[in-house]
């Protein structure tokens, strides 16, 4: 657009916007974000059912790893 100006972005929002991509990055690999990815896909099938808590939702997990070692390093 012709004339228009942006606003220079400051350095802590730079580092703000890094520092969130780094958490983000690193709760992704770790699997600690997978909770609300599961809400995120619970909301969009539109399933009736009540999501799981978070408690409940761990517990299940950590049951279907146990049912599953083949997908596990250790």
């Amino acid at each position: 657009m012709a004339g228009a100006t942006q606003e220079p972005v400051s350095g802590r929002a730079r580092l703000g916007t890094w520092w969130r991509g780094v958490v983000g990055f690193g709760n992704g690999v770790l699997g600690a974000d997978r909770y609300e990815r599961y809400l995120q896909y619970h909301r969009a099938t539109g399933t009736e059912q009540a999501p799981m808590s978070e408690r409940e939702f761990w517990r299940d997990y950590q049951d279907w790893q146990d049912a599953h070692p083949e997908g596990r390093c250790c």
